[in-house]
């Protein structure tokens, strides 16, 4: 069966499945469906279902990041009626911890814009006519791997 996704008013639509309807606010900013397809979410383990698994060995589903900052979140188990999940997650620093958190409200986050341009110099005195938001992004090239290949060895 064809898993189409489509977007109608900002909300991502899923032909089939307990969730029914994703919200995908940011989906012009970001470029991407925050969302992989439906048939990947199916495929991810329900939530709670591997923790017999050593944290080594669990597979991660998918990666979430903001680019160009420490945020990390990894995804190995999936509630598909909820949205939560159980990963590995980074906030900000060079160490991560596993826990839970939830897709809808890392899709909705927006980080506060920075005031200094790349090079670290400050903004100038007016606004850019556009303020560029900093997004969690889908790392679309990600591929489900186990936590001991991708993960700093140190946090696993």
């Amino acid at each position: 069966m064809d898993h189409i996704v489509r977007i109608v008013e900002g909300r991502v639509l899923l032909p089939a499945g307990p969730w029914g309807v994703l919200p995908d606010v940011h989906r012009e900013n970001r470029g991407h469906d925050f969302y992989p397809p439906f048939t990947e979410l199916a495929g991810i383990p329900r939530l709670g279902s591997t923790a017999d698994v050593p944290a080594p060995a669990k597979t991660l589903h998918i990666h979430y990041a903001i680019p160009d900052q420490s945020y990390d979140w990894y995804v190995a188990e999936l509630d598909p009626t909820t949205g939560r999940a159980f990963g590995w997650l980074r906030a900000g620093g060079p160490y991560g911890e596993w826990g839970e958190f939830i897709l809808g409200e890392l899709e909705t986050f927006v980080l506060p814009a920075d005031p200094r341009d790349p090079r670290g110099r400050p903004a100038p005195p007016e606004p850019p006519a556009v303020p560029m938001l900093r997004l969690i992004q889908r790392d679309t090239g990600f591929r489900p791997t186990p936590a001991a290949l991708c993960l700093p060895a140190s946090t696993i």
